[in-house]
């Protein structure tokens, strides 16, 4: 899998992650189980994105 898409899937994961802190901790309060709903995904996309690049078939190798 291509380096650059492994890169962009980490910074998508961390800025989601900062993102649902954000929506976690600021005012409106209710909104707590969106946040962490979005820190899941956040932590999710980089995860599942290494977890493919590693089990791909690399046919330069």
């Amino acid at each position: 899998m291509e380096t650059i898409l492994k890169v962009i899937s980490i910074f998508v994961g961390l800025f989601m992650i900062a993102n649902g802190v954000w929506v976690v901790y600021m005012p409106p309060y209710g909104d707590e189980p969106i946040g962490l709903l979005v820190i899941a995904v956040g932590i999710f996309i980089p995860a599942i994105t290494l977890f493919l690049a590693r089990n791909s078939n690399r046919p330069c190798d």
